[in-house]
């Protein structure tokens, strides 16, 4: 889906009516045609998208705003398709080169309003490219920077938007082939990606798992047999790792535990919270909730909660109603460290009768 139809809900601007301020004796707000402050890229091929910003953008209906590119004076040789983002950005994909519309040469930039007038066109001028340009792609930086595949990455640079609106494909290790293609990235539900982010899936299967290596990201074509349009590929120059035991995983490190239990006719419960990896991780041991519960016709119920000791143990009285009932012993699923590090596993002990 691109982006312009994404954010439809977002690109119906409203005209401003002056009626009710009229009607106490107040004059209408007057509105100005808009007015083009920057841009970025400067240069670059058709399907680029331009990030233009102002004022005035969303004064009228979004039929009424045209982008246009002008030669000299106010002669206008092209006109793109746009998305409105605000009355201060939005975004414009460089139209074909065609007509007055020339590669090599440089065009001021100026957003008009049927309704308003004529806007204010740009003092920087954008270079018409065959390359790619100032419009290739960027990678910054992304986070996080390791993880398994169906984690969330996010990937902020510049330029990351291809002909259309469209996010850039990006692709993880291991690249094969003489263009170095990779595993091909699904983007996040519902979409979020703009010029400066992407947000993405990490890919792989069972068959071809994801590999340690850079991200990619491409938005034009860069083979040279087909279109031509080179440059439009860019690769981080931080690889993505994946774990276990590059680094810790999106959402930390998992720590298995067991916890075990009794109970007396008393009430009196009691157990200890274990770590069950070769190196016990403590973290997961001291100072960690425990649920008792008693099984009902509706399922377990807790009736009882503690915390157990810096060795694990733990002892709870609770009320134990007349007849044969089960209990047991849980310990919750607990996440350590902010961002979070560390994960201690859910463990629940076997069931006891009293």
């Amino acid at each position: 889906m691109s982006l312009g139809k994404r954010h439809i809900g977002r690109r119906v601007a409203g005209v401003g009516v002056g009626v009710a301020l009229m009607m106490v004796g107040l004059a209408a707000p007057a509105f100005a045609a808009p007015a083009v402050t920057s841009f970025t890229p400067t240069s670059g091929p058709a399907g680029c998208v331009v990030v233009v910003t102002g004022t005035g953008f969303k004064a009228s209906p979004a039929a009424q705003i045209s982008v246009n590119f002008i030669s000299t004076g106010t002669t206008i040789v092209a006109t793109a398709s746009k998305t409105i983002i605000s009355d201060t950005e939005l975004w414009a994909t460089v139209p074909a080169a065609g007509g007055g519309f020339i590669i090599g040469a440089d065009y001021a930039i100026r957003v008009d309003d049927a309704l308003l007038g004529t806007g204010t066109a740009s003092t920087t001028r954008f270079l018409l490219t065959s390359a790619a340009g100032g419009c290739a792609p960027t990678i910054t930086s992304f986070t996080p920077t390791c993880g398994v595949t169906g984690d969330v990455v996010v990937i902020t640079g510049t330029n990351l938007l291809a002909p259309g609106e469209l996010p850039g494909v990006v692709e993880f290790a291991p690249y094969s082939g003489a263009l170095l293609t990779g595993i091909v990235a699904q983007h996040t539900v519902p979409d979020v990606d703009g010029p400066t982010s992407l947000s993405v899936l990490v890919p792989g299967t069972t068959a071809v798992p994801v590999a340690d290596g850079p991200i990619t990201v491409k938005t034009f074509d860069t083979d040279a047999a087909t279109l031509g349009v080179q440059g439009g590929k860019v690769q981080s120059t931080t690889l993505f790792l994946t774990p276990p035991p590059d680094c810790v995983a999106p959402g930390g490190t998992t720590h298995p535990r067991s916890v075990s239990f009794k109970i007396k006719s008393t009430g009196k419960a009691s157990g200890v919270v274990k770590s069950t990896e070769d190196t016990a991780f403590t973290d997961c041991v001291a100072a960690v909730p425990v649920k008792i519960q008693r099984k009902t016709s509706s399922g377990w119920k807790t009736v009882g909660k503690t915390t157990t000791t810096d060795t694990g143990s733990y002892a709870k009285k609770v009320k134990n109603p007349k007849g044969k009932q089960k209990f047991r012993a849980l310990a919750p699923k607990v996440s350590l460290g902010d961002p979070v590090t560390d994960v201690c596993s859910k463990a629940k002990s076997a069931t006891r009768k009293v």
